[in-house]
C-alpha cells in the first residue's frame, strides 16, 4: 500500500465501470501527451544549459586570449615577449587550459604548448568556437578562442583551448538520474568522448546525425536506444561551421511514466462520473506529482540563468526524488565551483595590483630621496626667510608622509613570510593595548580586553600578528572622532583561537561592506587602503581568516581567526 502506483490501480477498481474504458483510454492519450511534452521541455532546457556550460568554457578562453594577446602586443622586444609568453603560457596550464599556441596567418606556428595538428582551418581572425585537434596521436574536440594580435608590426593568432573529455563537465554529471552523452565528429564519424552511464553501449543513429547534419535544431527521440530512454539530440557546430560534436541528453521511459498515467487518468474517471469526493483526491494527488517536475524545471532554467543557489524539494515518487536530489548535488557543485572562481579572480587582481605597485614604488623612492635630499640641503645651506622656511618644512614633510606610503606598497607587494612561535592571542593584543596607550589617551578611548581563550596558543609571528592588530585598533580609533570604548575580546574552541576588536562609531554601510577589505580601498581623507587588506593577508598568511559583523549606527567589530596550536605543535 505504500506504492503511489499499487494505490492508484487499487482506486480505479473501486471506482471503475464499464463505461469508464473508453474514458480512460482518452485519458491515457492525452496525459501520454502531456507527459511527452514536458519531458521534451524539460530535456530541451537540460541540453540548452548542457551546451551553455560549452559555451561559458569558449567565452571564458576569449577573455584570456584577449588580455594574454594584449599583453604580448605591448612587449617591446623579443626577449620580454619570450618571458611573457613562458610566464603566461606556465599560469594558463597550471589553470586547466590544455592547449596554447601563437601562429602566423599563413600556418607558421611560434610558440605552442604540444605539438598538435588542427584537423581544420585555424582562423585568422578573433573568434571562438569548437575545435577538433589531433595530438600525440590522439584526437580532441576543443571549446577554445583565436585571439588576433601584432608581433612586431606583424599579424599573429593567439590560441587558448581546453579539451571537452570527462573532467570538463563535472557539475552536469552530477544528475546521476540523466543519461548524457557526447560526441566528437572526426572525418564525418563519431567518436564517444563522455557518457555517465557504462551499462549500454552507445550508438548515434545515422538518420539523427544526418538531420543535425543538414541544420535542424535539438531532436526528440521518445524511442531512442530501442524504447529504454526518452532523449533530445543536440548538435554542437565548429570553429568553420561544420556539425562538430552532438549531446544525447536522455531519462529512461520508466522513469515516472505510469505514475503520472495513473493519476490523470484517475482525474479524468472521476470527472466523468461526477463524484466530488474522487475529484478532490484526483487534484490533490495531481498536484502532488506535477509539482516536482516543474520545480526541476524551474530550477534547471534558474541554474542556466546562473543563479547556483536554486533548490528543488525531493518530493513525488522515487525516480523524481532521485532526480531532484541529483539536481540538487549538481546545482551546490556548480555554485563551490563559481566561488572558487571568483576567489581565484580577485587573488588574481591581487597579484597583478602587487606587481604594478612594486614597480612603481621603486620608480618612485628614488627621486623622493634626490628631492628630501635637495630641500633640507637648500633649507640648512640657504639665508631663508620665515616663509620659505615654512613652504621647504612643507614639502619635507610631505615627501616623508609619500616615502611612507611607498614603504607601505612595498610591505604589501613583497609581504615577508611569517616566522611562526607559538603565544597566547592575548599577549598580541597587550602589546598593542600598551603602545597605542598614549593615543588612546589623547582620544579619550577606552580599551578593554575580555579573555575567553582557556589558555589557548596560536602558531604565528608575533610582529605581524601585532601590525594587524594595531591596524584594527586604529581604525577603531578613527570611528570614535568623540571618544568612545573599544572592547576586544579573545575566544577559543576546540580547532581556532579568534580576536574580535568592536568599537562603538558608524559602521561600515552595507554598501561597502564587501569592498573594504580590497586593498586600496578607503573612505579617509588621507588613508592608503592597505591597513585592512594588510590584516586580512597576515589573517591568510597563519591559515586563518577575517571577517566583519556590523550594524547600522552600533559601532561595527572586525574578527582575526587562527588555527589553535595543538599540543607538540612547533614553528
Amino acid at each position: 500500500m505504500a506504492s503511489l502506483r499499487f494505490r492508484l490501480v487499487i482506486g480505479f477498481m473501486l471506482v471503475s465501470v464499464p463505461a469508464m474504458l473508453a474514458s480512460a483510454f482518452i485519458a491515457a492519450k492525452l496525459i501520454s501527451d502531456a507527459f511527452e511534452d514536458n519531458v521534451e521541455q524539460w530535456l530541451g532546457d537540460t541540453s540548452r544549459f548542457f551546451a551553455l556550460e560549452i559555451a561559458e568554457a569558449t567565452q571564458e578562453a576569449q577573455r584570456v586570449a584577449g588580455v594574454i594577446g594584449h599583453r604580448l602586443e605591448q612587449s617591446s622586444d623579443d626577449h620580454k615577449m619570450q618571458r611573457t609568453v613562458e610566464r603566461e603560457f606556465a599560469v594558463l596550464n597550471s589553470v586547466g587550459y590544455d592547449l596554447i599556441a601563437i601562429y602566423r596567418p599563413g600556418g607558421e606556428v611560434l610558440y605552442k604548448t604540444r605539438d598538435f595538428s588542427s584537423l581544420t582551418p585555424l582562423p585568422t581572425e578573433t573568434s571562438l568556437g569548437l575545435f577538433r585537434i589531433e595530438t600525440d596521436g590522439k584526437r580532441w574536440i576543443m571549446a577554445g578562442a583565436v585571439q588576433a594580435f601584432q608581433i612586431g608590426g606583424q599579424p599573429a593568432n593567439l590560441l587558448v583551448g581546453t579539451w571537452l573529455d570527462e573532467s570538463s563537465f563535472g557539475g552536469i554529471k552530477v544528475v546521476t538520474a540523466l543519461e548524457i552523452r557526447f560526441f566528437a565528429l572526426f572525418d564525418g564519424k563519431p567518436e564517444l568522448v563522455m557518457q555517465t552511464h557504462s551499462d549500454r553501449a552507445a550508438v548515434l543513429p545515422e538518420a539523427i546525425r544526418a538531420r543535425l547534419e543538414a541544420g535542424e535544431g535539438g531532436i526528440f527521440d521518445s524511442d531512442a536506444d530501442g524504447g529504454a530512454y526518452r532523449a533530445v539530440y543536440a548538435g554542437l557546430r565548429g570553429i568553420d561551421g561544420q556539425l562538430a560534436a552532438i549531446s544525447f541528453i536522455g531519462m529512461r521511459s520508466e522513469a515516472g511514466f505510469f505514475e503520472q498515467l495513473g493519476r490523470e487518468s484517475l482525474f479524468l474517471g472521476i470527472f466523468l462520473l461526477g463524484s466530488a469526493i474522487s475529484i478532490v483526491v484526483g487534484i490533490l494527488t495531481s498536484d502532488l506529482l506535477v509539482r516536482p517536475l516543474r520545480a526541476l524545471t524551474h530550477g534547471v532554467r534558474a541554474i542556466a540563468a546562473g543563479d547556483f543557489g536554486q533548490r528543488v524539494s525531493a518530493g513525488g515518487g522515487r525516480e523524481i526524488v532521485e532526480l531532484a536530489t541529483g539536481f540538487n548535488g549538481m546545482a551546490e557543485q556548480l555554485g563551490k565551483l563559481q566561488e572558487l572562481e571568483a576567489e581565484l579572480r580577485r587573488k588574481d587582481r591581487l597579484s597583478a595590483l602587487g606587481q604594478a605597485a612594486m614597480v612603481i614604488a621603486h620608480e618612485v623612492r628614488n627621486p623622493l630621496g634626490i628631492i628630501k635630499t635637495s630641500t633640507e640641503v637648500v633649507r640648512n645651506r640657504a639665508k631663508l626667510g620665515g616663509a620659505e622656511e615654512k613652504m621647504l618644512g612643507y614639502v619635507i614633510d610631505e615627501v616623508r608622509r609619500i616615502e611612507t606610503l611607498v614603504r607601505d606598497f612595498l610591505d604589501f607587494a613583497q609581504p615577508k613570510p611569517p616566522v611562526k612561535v607559538e603565544l597566547p592571542l592575548r599577549a598580541v593584543i597587550d602589546r598593542v593595548a600598551a603602545i597605542a596607550a598614549p593615543e588612546l589617551s589623547r582620544q579619550k578611548v577606552a580599551l578593554t580586553v575580555e579573555d575567553h581563550n582557556d589558555s589557548a596558543t596560536v602558531l604565528g609571528d608575533p610582529d605581524q600578528l601585532y601590525q594587524a592588530c594595531l591596524n584594527l585598533v586604529l581604525n577603531a580609533i578613527d570611528a570614535m572622532p568623540d571618544g568612545g570604548m573599544i572592547q576586544a575580546s579573545v575566544r577559543a574552541t576546540g580547532e581556532s583561537v579568534s580576536l574580535t576588536i568592536s568599537d562603538e562609531g558608524p559602521g561600515v554601510p552595507d554598501a561597502i561592506r564587501q569592498e573594504i577589505f580590497n586593498p586600496f580601498f578607503t573612505t579617509k581623507a588621507k588613508g592608503s587602503g592597505l591597513g585592512l587588506a594588510k590584516v586580512q593577508t597576515v589573517a591568510e598568511a597563519h591559515g586563518g581568516s577575517t571577517s566583519c559583523v556590523c550594524e547600522p549606527g552600533k559601532g561595527a567589530a572586525f574578527t582575526i581567526t587562527l588555527p589553535r596550536a595543538q599540543p607538540g605543535a612547533s614553528a
